[in-house]
């Protein structure tokens, strides 16, 4: 089924998309950067460990390497550390008596933090450190030797810091991939959970909009058949409810046209023998013959109003002069109002009867709730045809200005209709009666007071 939804429903439905996909995208991202966080801390920890534990052994094997071989002088120091088995990156060095022994790559006893020499000279006691030296962070162990001050090996921890440093990208690079798994994860997972919910939107647009036989496919997935069963059975009702209130107002005006034919006869006899009727007889005939009158337009418009609801309202498009046409209203309705006109010709294609009750309705309801129409213009131009009743009245609340084209919208805020006047049909059909020729109709403020009716056509040329 595809039937036209409107773009209120698809920016909703535009938000609750990107609100479940950022809900899938954000878990997403928040569940793989902590995973990564904690992964990195983890793997750091372990591998930093692991290099310490390392090199603590080392250089503890080294240290006793050194006491052992101490103990029996002469020894030559420089020689000796230089034959200690170190791991890569690592050197020795050997304090004795305030002289340093080690390799050309390590400085001077300076090179050492104060603290961990003083525990392990002074205190003679192993400790370890790291500690940044120039622009790479080393691993000091000391261990204090007989014979001699200390034994020092120091290691370099570069390869380490750039090991942590692949791995710290690593773990970025697959939270981000994650994030975006999850993106599409959520796009996927929302237009599977979310087209059940814009199908029930279309229809429920379409049907808002007149379509009446727009319903949902039963079929598809299981736990969606109730609802899509029960959402046409409910339309199905609708429908047959507004179909049977449509035959009904229109049974109905077709029967009253009958007794009213006798009424307006009826009438006219009495208007006839008006002369011989004294004042209160006569004051009562102009009554009848009002309300006849009244009752009359009422049926016709019922009658009207059932046209477009049984769907049977057929344009029949013929050359108008919108001028002219508006003019004779104007002189029929006692309005001396100046039609302005706006373009080169005022003579369009459009449903003449259509047109013509529309803008008789909008005159009359000027006439009988506003004090009369003060300004009419006509403006025909190549991007629409635009046709203006101003009137005196108090005006319109903005608040007020659609629901008085609804059907049988009364009241002060709705056309000022005085007691007994109108039922609420007249502006309803000038609605009924623009749209079906594809344009719309709409209220404005007046200045410095009152309303202004606008109609807006299409413009068809001849």
């Amino acid at each position: 089924m595809t039937v036209p939804g409107d773009s209120g429903a698809g920016s909703r439905r535009r938000r609750l998309r990107f609100r479940v996909m950022a809900a899938f995208a954000v878990g997403g991202l928040v569940v793989s950067a902590s995973l990564s966080a904690l992964s990195y801390v983890l793997s750091r920890t372990y591998l930093l460990d692991q290099r310490q534990s390392s090199a603590v052994h080392e250089a503890e094997a080294n240290a006793a390497l050194v006491d052992a071989v101490l103990r029996s002088p002469p020894v030559d120091l420089r020689r000796l550390v230089s034959s200690l088995q170190r791991s890569s990156g690592a050197e020795s060095v050997v304090l004795y008596g305030g002289r340093w022994y080690g390799t050309s790559a390590v400085g001077g006893p300076d090179a050492l933090p104060s603290a961990l020499r003083a525990e392990v000279v002074d205190q003679r006691r192993a400790a370890r450190q790291i500690y940044p030296q120039g622009s790479q962070p080393v691993l000091t162990i000391g261990f204090p030797v007989s014979g001699v001050d200390a034994y020092f090996q120091i290691t370099n921890l570069n390869d380490l810091v750039r090991t942590l440093r692949i791995l710290r990208d690593t773990l970025a690079a697959g939270s981000l991939v994650a994030f975006l798994l999850s993106l599409a994860i959520g796009a996927w997972a929302t237009r599977r959970v979310l087209r059940p919910l814009r199908d029930i939107g279309q229809a429920a647009a379409a049907i808002s909009s007149g379509e009446l036989a727009a319903r949902l496919d039963p079929s598809g997935d299981e736990e969606l058949v109730e609802l899509a069963t029960g959402f046409n059975t409910m339309v199905d009702s609708l429908q047959a409810r507004i179909e049977r209130d449509a035959r009904f107002a229109s049974d109905v005006s077709h029967e009253l046209r009958s007794p009213l034919t006798t009424l307006r006869s009826a009438v006219e006899v009495m208007a006839r023998r008006g002369d011989s009727l004294d004042g209160r007889g006569r004051r009562a005939l102009e009554l009848l013959s009002d309300e006849v009158n009244r009752f009359e337009q009422l049926v016709e418009d019922l009658l009207e109003i059932s046209r477009y609801d049984a769907g049977v309202a057929r344009l029949e498009l013929e050359a108008v002069d919108v001028a002219a046409l508006f003019k004779g209203l104007l002189a029929e309705a006692d309005q001396e109002v100046p039609v302005v006109t706006d373009g080169d010709t005022t003579t369009i294609l459009a449903d003449r009867r259509r047109l013509e009750q529309a803008l008789r309705n909008l005159i009359r309801n000027a006439v009988v709730h506003a004090g009369g129409v003060t300004a009419a213009r006509v403006e025909v131009g190549e991007h629409g045809t635009v046709l203006v009743v101003e009137d005196r009245g108090p005006g319109i609340a903005p608040a007020d200005r659609t629901t008085v084209f609804e059907r049988f919208a009364r009241g002060a805020a709705a056309g000022r209709r005085s007691s007994g006047v109108g039922v609420g049909l007249g502006l309803a059909l000038v609605a009924e009666h623009v749209g079906l020729q594809g344009g719309s109709v709409g209220v404005e403020e007046a200045r410095p007071h009152g309303c202004r009716f606008v109609i807006r056509l299409p413009t068809r040329r001849p």
